[in-house]
């Protein structure tokens, strides 16, 4: 087994995309793996459920030879979060590594014109929601005795200024923030904290978004992501395995004192 081997890790929003590549890779690396995400869409125009496809992630964990447990979870709902830490810990025994990578995104409205459902909903979910999944599991690794790794998938939009999407935006900023302070906060339970920022990433989330861009600009799905790619120096859109190796990274002990710190995969779109 891998360098992980008799961990046990929750990733969240780990139905498709890089929630389900990073899964897997730490089920590669010898983790037990616990994943939910969402039955329903947190908004009407997210347009998409994930909960159903979570049955057939976690056979591909256990096909790894590993332990897996799978629930749907909305991360807006502390009670639904408190179930999912407590299965986790009843089943696996412990919990190592947390993975918040659970997020909504919608967009290209100016943030003077955006309406309070949109932005509240995406606080909910991506900031307030990683905040209570971190709450409900820090008590467990700290009495665990041996530390842990908490890894919150921030953006690229955490960074920069992003318009049309300051919504999402502002929470990732936010992220980043709780990141550094909880970093301060659990170093000396040997907890570490650290933030991905991925740039451009094609997952179904950013695919339902650019169609919304392209059905209003009169663009098609290639022209939208030719816009995406535009300000980035490597001409090519990142892929989920790549995310998930950098997850893998940080939930390692070659990243042992690794802490507070935004490891960064954009293909230079922030550097621009």
């Amino acid at each position: 087994m891998g360098g992980l081997s008799g961990k046990v890790a929750i990733v969240t929003g780990a139905a498709r995309g890089q929630g389900r590549a990073m899964a897997l890779a730490l089920a590669g690396a010898g983790a037990d793996v616990a994943i939910c995400d969402v039955g329903e869409p947190a908004m009407p125009s997210v347009g998409y459920a994930l909960g159903g496809a979570l049955d057939a992630v976690a056979r591909e964990i256990e096909a790894l030879g590993v332990r897996a447990l799978y629930a749907t979870c909305d991360i807006r709902r502390q009670a639904e979060i408190d179930a999912f830490v407590g299965r986790v810990l009843g089943e696996l025994g412990r919990i190592d590594i947390l993975v918040n990578n659970a997020g909504i995104l919608t967009g290209n409205t100016p943030m003077h014109l955006l309406d309070d459902e949109t932005f509240e909903t995406t606080i909910a979910v991506n900031l307030t929601g990683s905040w209570r999944m971190s709450r409900a599991v820090v008590p467990a690794m700290i009495a665990g005795g041996s530390g842990g790794r908490i890894i919150n998938i921030a953006s690229v939009a955490g960074l920069i200024g992003t318009p049309g999407f300051g919504h999402y935006s502002a929470t990732k900023h936010g992220l980043i923030g709780m990141t550094k302070t909880m970093a301060a906060e659990l170093g000396a339970y040997g907890i570490t904290v650290n933030a991905v920022c991925p740039g451009f990433l094609p997952t179904r989330m950013v695919e339902h978004t650019a169609s919304e861009i392209g059905a209003r600009a009169g663009l098609t799905q290639d022209e939208v992501y030719a816009q995406y790619l535009s300000v980035a120096h490597v001409k090519e859109p990142i892929q989920p395995e790549q995310t998930a190796a950098s997850v893998l990274y940080l939930a390692s002990e070659a990243a042992r004192v690794v802490t507070g710190s935004n490891l960064v995969i954009d293909a230079g779109w922030s550097a621009t």
